[in-house]
């Protein structure tokens, strides 16, 4: 099977052919600080909708946090509507989009009627009936792809929360329920997979194995509802998953994997390359999937300094040259408690081709990747839960600018 992130190497579309585009993780109305990006959002939409009339694609699958809160923004959700509609009136696309984390279920759900009108199926919560969540494309009558619309599961969905439970009981209780409505859903999708149509799922979780960076906000504490690749069932032709910023495979294989954010969300990410992923389903199977980059265009810098040498640093510093300009954050090694090194830094780079937004500590930058807890973190997380003033304590342990004078209260 193709994977190649070069869309040269995509050929024109055979008839054949059933194209899907996924993405995820938008967090339309994202602040970086005080900073909007709504410019970086709206060049994005304009290279996705550019991107879906290109490469003929049939069908667009929106992963979730599509909105980077729960009251978000009037610019931001007009940015959305905007979007939605024009990709209407260029036709030839249908939508399905799944709340995540970030977004309300009622307030993604609220004009579902009337998206639908524009080819757009929307699902803000596992509905009562698996079989509702299921979207044959381009329509029942003569479908080519079959997608479980599963969206971002909440904790109040998965258990019941029962006085002495300990965190053993409360990862088990997760992961059990994170893995039934998949279940349910591919029993409902059964007649259809007899036929010979294909299944794609969606999901907003985070599978073990898989590489977060500092953007995302913890879904369930301490990971405990962090899932492995056999959540979900064999039938499933692909697994679209959203939550996690950086583009990757999870569970071991090609065919489950993170469409990542469309922009940087952190400066954790600067580095990383985001892409969107088009995906060909032909002869009841994916034929061939590739990813599609997204041009950048305002680069998230970061680099590292010490007292003594940040004035030299910063003179010869240059980041990627972009059509925004490009913001920075500076990193020192070994700054003095309450010294404030930003009124400074902001002097030294006011005429540069850069703006630097933040000036922090030096913090361990290795992020871990996602691992379901053993035995022994199970046990560390529940005594945790239950006295709050060691929660206290490990979280003073982490700030080293602390004195134990200042830590105490």
């Amino acid at each position: 099977m193709a994977n190649s992130s070069n869309p040269k190497s995509l050929k024109a579309k055979p008839h054949s052919h059933f194209r899907v585009l996924y993405t995820a993780d938008w967090h339309l109305g994202k602040m970086l600080g005080e900073r909007s990006r709504e410019e970086e959002h709206r060049r994005f939409l304009a290279f996705l909708m550019e991107a879906i009339r290109a490469h003929q694609v049939d069908l667009l699958v929106i992963a979730g946090d599509v909105f980077d809160s729960a009251n978000p923004p009037q610019t931001a959700e007009a940015d959305y509507y905007n979007f939605l509609s024009a990709l209407f009136h260029q036709g030839g696309c249908s939508v399905v989009i799944v709340a995540g984390n970030h977004d309300s279920p009622a307030h993604l759900e609220a004009p579902k009627q009337v998206l639908k009108a524009l080819g757009a199926h929307v699902v803000g919560a596992f509905p009562q009936s698996a079989a509702e969540a299921l979207m044959p494309v381009p329509d029942a009558e003569s479908p080519r792809l079959l997608v479980a619309a599963v969206p971002f599961l909440r904790d109040r969905d998965l258990r019941s929360g029962q006085s002495g439970q300990s965190a053993a009981d409360i990862q088990r209780a997760l992961v059990e329920g994170i893995k039934r409505p998949y279940e349910e859903v591919a029993t409902e999708a059964k007649p259809w997979i007899d036929q010979g149509i294909p299944l794609l799922t969606t999901g907003h979780l985070a599978v073990v194995g898989s590489k977060p960076s500092d953007s995302e906000r913890e879904i369930h504490v301490g990971g405990l509802g962090a899932v492995g690749a056999d959540c979900f069932p064999g039938v499933f032709g692909y697994v679209a998953l959203g939550h996690l910023h950086r583009p990757q495979a999870a569970g071991g294989g090609e065919t489950m994997r993170y469409a990542g954010s469309p922009i940087p969300l952190s400066f954790s990410e600067g580095g990383d390359r985001k892409a969107v992923r088009l995906l060909d389903f032909a002869e009841r199977k994916l034929v061939d999937q590739l990813d599609l980059d997204i041009p950048l265009s305002r680069p998230l810098a970061q680099f590292c300094t010490s007292r003594q040498s940040f004035e030299s640093d910063l003179e010869k510093f240059q980041p990627l040259p972009s059509e925004l300009k490009p913001w920075v954050e500076v990193v020192v090694e070994d700054p003095v408690p309450g010294e404030n090194l930003y009124d400074r830094v902001q002097e030294l780079a006011r005429d540069k081709g850069f703006e630097v937004i933040r000036v922090v500590d030096k913090r361990t930058t290795a992020v871990p990747g996602i691992t379901a807890p053993d035995a022994t973190g199970i046990k560390g997380i529940g005594e945790l839960l239950a006295q709050p003033a060691k929660v206290f304590a490990h979280r003073m342990a982490a700030e080293p600018a602390l004195t134990d004078e200042e830590g105490v209260v």
